[in-house]
């Protein structure tokens, strides 16, 4: 059974390492600008519950290809019963999940042929076409081999068609693995799980960590922090009350038990007050064009700085993620106490934030 997954320009590597854990290796391998892994994997059920949990994949998708050198061809016979095939081991997974109607994407998915491609299929699945809202997501695409025909072809022309083929890809889950059941409260700037995922990664997490979320906004760095596995603590502050209202509705949402201390607290006031240090900091402060200006941003990415420097074990691993890419880069060449390791990064929504990982000098 091959898998297509879709991640986050510039969260691939994360995926990679994610794959690896649970058994499942990447087919290719992974950079900054992948947008999609494959992998092959059994094709029973068992591997569907392992990528049901992934956390740095958008979605998952079983892919069926078809020789046809027509789009119409993937309602051959053949086609129809791997689909099938696919639909009862969809229905195989555990926890249960439950598919509502069904919801083709494809380039000239108005045409009549497009159309009739739907409907067999959500015949096939039996349930309703839903071509709005549909649960069960399936996308058609041209297979990735063989000369074929103009990218511009359409396709209702009878001409020769497609010598590469087609791929139908059946997405494993209701919903985009990208999203997250606890995230019950709408709060701006929060950042996206997926990248937050794949940053924690970056991060290097290990059993024995100290962990400190020092602008944690809705909760979601520290929510897929305590996801990814055992760690000694996890503290989190954030400027805002509402923030922290948030976090905490969150955390209940994820059901998350552990050493987790949420609390109201500004960067520059921040102190151990005799806790140990910590071996892992992050931060994600507010994006220039969202929740804060350049000219406060300034002072703000100075006061992370020392906030890390406060609370940092000598050894410290600081992971500071912004939009405000050159100003952090400027507030870092004037502060000596600091190297920087690398940047990561990665691409959402029309955003293009850097994580910069940084070690003292």
């Amino acid at each position: 059974m091959e898998i297509a997954l879709q991640v986050l320009p510039g969260a691939a590597p994360a995926l990679a390492l994610e794959l690896e854990r649970i058994g499942l290796p990447a087919l290719e391998s992974a950079d900054g600008s992948t947008e999609e892994l494959t992998l092959e994997a059994p094709g029973d059920s068992a591997p569907l519950k392992l990528l049901a949990g992934l956390r740095t994949a958008v979605a998952a998708y079983v892919i069926i290809t078809s020789p046809a050198p027509r789009p119409t061809g993937l309602t051959a016979t053949e086609v129809i019963r791997e689909f099938r095939a696919v639909r009862e081991l969809l229905a195989q997974q555990r926890p249960r999940v439950r598919f509502t109607g069904l919801r083709l994407e494809a380039a000239g998915s108005h045409t009549p042929q497009m159309q009739r491609v739907a409907q067999e299929l959500a015949d096939a699945a039996g349930v309703e076409l839903d071509p709005e809202e549909g649960d069960l997501l399936v996308r058609v695409r041209r297979g990735p081999t063989g000369p074929g025909a103009s990218e511009g072809q359409r396709f209702d022309d009878d001409r020769d068609g497609d010598a590469r083929g087609w791929e139908l890809l059946v997405r494993t889950t209701p919903r985009p693995l990208a999203t997250r059941a606890w995230r019950t409260q709408r709060y701006p700037g929060a950042l996206n799980a997926t990248i937050a995922a794949a940053v924690v990664e970056a991060m290097e997490p290990d059993p024995q960590d100290r962990f400190a979320d020092l602008m944690c906004g809705s909760g979601t760095l520290v929510i897929e922090r305590m996801a990814r596995g055992r760690c000694e603590a996890v503290r989190g502050w954030d400027l805002s009350p509402e923030a922290i209202a948030v976090t905490q509705a969150h955390l209940r949402g994820a059901r998350v038990r552990g050493p987790v201390s949420i609390e109201v607290g500004d960067v520059a006031g921040l102190a151990l007050d005799g806790e140990a240090p910590f071996t892992k900091i992050v931060a994600n402060p507010p994006w220039g064009e969202l929740l804060g200006s350049h000219q406060t941003n300034d002072a703000l990415h100075a006061s992370l700085l020392d906030a890390i420097d406060r609370l940092g074990s000598p050894d410290v691993l600081a992971g500071i993620l912004t939009h405000d890419i050159r100003r952090f880069e400027a507030a870092l060449e004037a502060d000596p106490r600091w190297r920087l390791l690398d940047a990561h990064r990665y691409f959402a929504k029309g955003h293009h934030p850097r994580l910069f990982r940084l070690v003292r000098a």
